[in-house]
C-alpha cells in the first residue's frame, strides 16, 4: 500500500493589485509589519494573504452584514481647501481699490481708523493696519501689476493700435501718453484703454520710438501685432523723413504700420486757419472780453443777474463761457451762450460804461450795438454747430468706425451746399471749390436771413457781412480738404468692411485683396482664403446686420458643424482695420484723468503710482466693474501682508566707502528710520 504524498505548503505574500479587484475594493488592506497577511477594514479581521482566504472572508456573514451597513451610509463630502487668506487682507485690498479709484491715498489714514471705531464688533475691522505707505505699496506692487496682467491676457494675440500724445503734468515732467485699441475676445468688442505713461527726456522721434518699444517690451506685447498709430499733426509724429511713424517703419521692422492723423485736430486747425483772414478780429474780442469782464468780479455778476432777472421775469442767467485759445471750436458754445443773452448784455454794458467810466465797457457796448457783429456770430453758430456735431462723432467711444467716412462726407457736403450751386456735381472730398462753383445769390441760413431783416442794416453793410461769411465758408472747405487726404484713405478702408458693403450681392473681390496686401498679408494661401471667405460670407444668415462692430463680433464667434471658424482669416482682417484709431480723443481723456489724479495738492506722486492708479481706474472701466463689486482673486490677496510684494522689502542698501577709520563693512544692509522716511515721502499726498 502506497502512502499518499502530502502537498507542499507555500507562503503567499500580500499583493497590492488585489485592492483593485472589484470584489475586494474598498475594504482589503495589508497588515502593517506582516506581508504574509491581509485585513478587512470593515470587520477589522486578519487572514492569510491568499486568494482563497480572502474570498472565504468576503462570503462570511459578518462581512456581508458590515458591507450592507456601509453601502447604505452616505459618503462624506470632500474636504474643501482651507482658505489661508486673512480676512483683513480682503478688507485692506478693497480699501486700497476704493482709494485708487476715487480719492487721495492720504485719505486712508483716517478711513482705516474710522472703520475700527464704527465696527468694533468686526474682527476684520479691528485687524486693519493700513496707512498711506502700505496703501501705496498695495496699489503699486499688488493691484497695479494684477490689472496690468489682466490687460495683457485680454489682448492676447490680437492685433492692436496705439494712440499717442505728449503732455506735461503739474510738476512739469514731460510724458508720452499711450492708449491701446484692440478687439477683446472676452467682451467681444473693440476697446480703447490706458496702457502707460512714459517719462521722456528726448523729445525727438527716435526718443519717442525708443519709449514706445520699451513700453511694449515691458508689457510683453508682440511687436509684430502692432498695426497702427493715431497721433496729432505734429511733425515729430508724422514727418515723412524723420517722423516717429517713419522711424518705426524703417528701423523697427514695421513696414505696414498705418498712420492715422487725428481728425479732431485737423478740423480744429481747419476752422482756426479759415477764420484768420476772413472774419473780423472783434468777434474773438467780444467773446474773450465778455468772459473776462465777469470772471473775477462777483459784483458785476450780481449786477448783471439783477438786470437779467428783471427782463426775463426772474429767470437766472446762464454763465458766460470761456473760449480756449488752443481749441478754436470751443468758440461755438461761447458764441451760443452770448447770442442767447445778447440784448441783456448790451444793456448791461451801456450802464457800465457810464457807471464805471471803463474803456473796455465802452468798447463792448459799441460792439454789442453793431448789428453786423450779431450777424457774424449768428452765422458762426450755425456753421460751427455742424462741425461740432461731426467732431462729437469722432470723439465718441462707441462710434461705428465704418460710418466715419459718411459723417465726414456729409459735413463737407453740408458746408458746400451753403455757397455753391445745388446742381454742381463735384466730389466734395477732392474737388477744390472754384469761383465758378459759387452761387451769386447765396442764402446763409434761416437764422442769418431773419436777423438781417430784423436789424434793417444798410444793404452795403449786409452785403459785406455776407461776402466775408462766404469767404470764411470757402476757406473752411479748402482747409478741411487739404488736411484730410491721408485720413480719407483710412476711412475708405474702414468703409469697405461695413455691413452694407460686405453683404452686397456682388462684392468687389479686388478691393478686399488690395486691403489685405496693404496691411501686410503676403501669404498666397491666406489671400486665397480671404478671397473665398469674402465671396461666401453672404451664404450665412447673420443676425446683427445693423451695427458693423456687432456684425464682425458675430462672425468672429461663428462656427460650422466641425466646430471650426470658416471666416477666421477674413474676420482677423476686418478686426485689424476696425482696431485702427480714428481720433486722439481717448488719449486726451487719459491726460484729463492724469491731471485730476496728480493735482496741485498731490504733486509729489511718483510715475509708478500714477501709472498704477490710472491702470486700476481704466481696467475697472474696461470690465464694467467698480471698487465695490470687483472680486479680487485669491492669488492676488495672498500677496497682501507679505514683504516680498512690497518695494520696502526689496530695497537693499549697498555698503558705502568709508572716509574715516571705520571699516565700511560695519554698515549693515538693514533699513533705518531715514530710509523708511525717504520711501514714505514718495507716497505723501498721493
Amino acid at each position: 500500500m502506497e502512502i499518499p504524498i502530502k502537498k507542499k505548503s507555500y507562503s503567499q505574500k500580500y499583493r497590492k493589485e488585489w485592492e483593485d479587484n472589484s470584489d475586494f475594493k474598498g475594504w482589503l488592506a495589508p497588515v502593517q509589519g506582516n506581508d504574509l497577511k491581509g485585513m478587512c477594514r470593515w470587520c477589522q479581521a486578519e487572514f492569510f494573504a491568499k486568494i482563497s482566504d480572502i474570498k472565504k472572508h468576503s462570503e462570511s456573514k459578518k462581512h456581508k452584514s458590515k458591507a450592507e451597513l456601509i453601502t447604505k451610509q452616505k459618503p462624506l463630502p470632500p474636504f474643501l481647501p482651507v482658505d489661508k487668506i486673512k480676512p483683513s487682507s480682503r478688507t485692506e485690498a478693497a480699501l486700497a481699490l476704493f482709494i485708487a479709484e476715487h480719492c487721495s491715498v492720504v485719505t486712508v489714514e483716517h478711513l482705516g481708523q474710522m472703520c475700527k471705531r464704527l465696527f468694533p464688533d468686526s474682527k476684520c475691522g479691528h485687524d486693519i493696519h493700513m496707512h498711506r505707505t502700505k496703501c501705496s505699496e498695495i496699489i503699486n506692487e499688488v493691484l497695479g501689476p494684477h490689472f496690468e496682467e489682466s490687460l495683457r491676457l485680454d489682448i492676447g494675440d490680437q492685433k492692436y493700435s496705439l494712440i499717442l500724445d505728449e503732455s506735461t503734468d503739474i510738476s512739469v515732467l514731460k510724458y508720452l501718453g499711450i492708449a491701446i485699441r484692440y478687439f477683446s475676445n472676452s467682451q467681444n468688442k473693440v476697446l480703447s484703454t490706458f496702457l502707460a505713461l512714459t517719462l521722456i527726456t528726448k523729445v525727438d522721434a527716435k526718443g519717442l520710438a525708443e519709449a514706445i518699444i520699451n513700453t511694449l517690451n515691458d508689457n510683453n506685447l508682440k511687436l509684430k501685432k502692432f498695426v497702427g498709430i493715431g497721433t496729432d499733426n505734429a511733425s515729430v509724429m508724422t514727418g515723412v523723413n524723420n517722423g516717429l511713424h517713419q522711424i518705426l517703419k524703417t528701423e523697427h521692422g514695421l513696414p505696414n504700420l498705418e498712420l492715422v492723423r487725428c481728425v479732431c485736430h485737423s478740423l480744429q486747425l481747419a476752422v482756426s486757419h479759415a477764420s484768420e483772414k476772413t472774419l473780423p478780429r472783434n468777434i474773438e474780442y467780444i467773446i474773450r472780453e465778455t468772459y473776462n469782464w465777469f470772471s473775477l468780479s462777483p459784483k458785476r455778476q450780481d449786477e448783471y443777474r439783477q438786470i437779467y432777472e428783471t427782463i426775463n421775469c426772474g429767470s437766472q442767467p446762464l454763465k458766460i463761457l470761456k473760449m480756449c485759445s488752443t481749441r478754436w471750436l470751443s468758440i461755438f458754445p461761447a458764441v451760443s451762450r452770448i447770442l442767447q443773452q445778447w440784448d441783456e448784455l448790451k444793456l448791461h454794458f451801456s450802464l457800465c460804461k457810464v457807471k464805471e467810466n471803463c474803456y473796455t465797457a465802452e468798447l463792448l457796448h459799441a460792439m454789442f450795438g453793431d448789428g453786423s457783429n450779431l450777424l457774424y456770430m449768428t452765422y458762426i453758430r450755425s456753421i460751427l454747430g455742424e462741425v461740432q456735431t461731426a467732431l462729437k462723432v469722432f470723439e465718441s467711444e462707441n462710434a461705428d468706425p465704418t460710418k466715419l467716412l459718411e459723417t465726414l462726407t456729409f459735413l463737407l457736403r453740408s458746408i458746400c451746399n451753403r455757397v455753391i450751386y445745388s446742381h454742381s456735381n463735384i466730389n466734395v472730398l477732392t474737388t477744390t471749390v472754384q469761383e465758378n462753383h459759387l452761387n451769386p445769390h447765396v442764402t446763409l441760413g434761416y437764422a442769418f436771413e431773419t436777423s438781417a431783416r430784423k436789424l434793417n442794416l444798410n444793404e452795403d453793410v449786409t452785403n459785406i457781412v455776407k461776402q466775408r461769411c462766404v469767404d470764411f465758408t470757402v476757406k473752411l472747405i479748402r482747409e478741411v480738404q487739404s488736411r484730410l487726404p491721408p485720413n480719407i484713405e483710412i476711412l475708405i478702408k474702414m468703409n469697405k468692411l461695413s455691413v452694407s458693403e460686405v453683404l452686397r450681392t456682388k462684392n468687389q473681390n479686388d478691393n478686399i485683396i488690395d486691403l489685405a496686401k496693404e496691411l501686410g498679408v503676403d501669404n498666397v494661401q491666406k489671400l486665397e482664403k480671404i478671397y473665398l471667405q469674402w465671396n461666401n460670407i453672404n451664404f450665412v444668415k447673420w443676425q446683427n446686420i445693423n451695427s458693423t462692430l456687432e456684425f464682425w463680433a458675430e462672425v468672429n464667434q461663428y462656427k460650422d458643424a466641425a466646430d471650426k471658424k470658416p471666416f477666421q482669416e477674413l474676420c482677423d482682417l476686418a478686426l485689424t482695420v476696425i482696431s485702427l484709431p480714428h481720433s486722439n480723443a481717448e488719449i486726451e481723456r487719459i491726460f484729463s484723468a492724469m491731471n485730476i489724479t496728480k493735482s496741485k495738492h498731490r504733486n509729489r506722486m511718483s510715475l509708478k503710482s500714477l501709472n498704477s492708479i490710472l491702470m486700476i481706474k481704466y481696467s475697472l472701466r474696461r470690465i464694467n466693474k467698480s471698487c465695490y463689486d470687483y472680486e479680487i482673486p485669491i492669488d492676488v490677496l495672498k500677496n497682501i501682508g507679505t514683504n516680498k510684494s512690497y518695494s520696502l522689502a526689496k530695497l537693499t542698501l549697498q555698503p558705502q566707502p568709508s572716509t574715516s577709520g571705520i571699516n565700511s563693512s560695519s554698515r549693515t544692509d538693514t533699513l533705518t528710520i531715514s530710509d523708511f522716511q525717504m520711501i514714505s515721502d514718495s507716497s505723501d499726498d498721493e
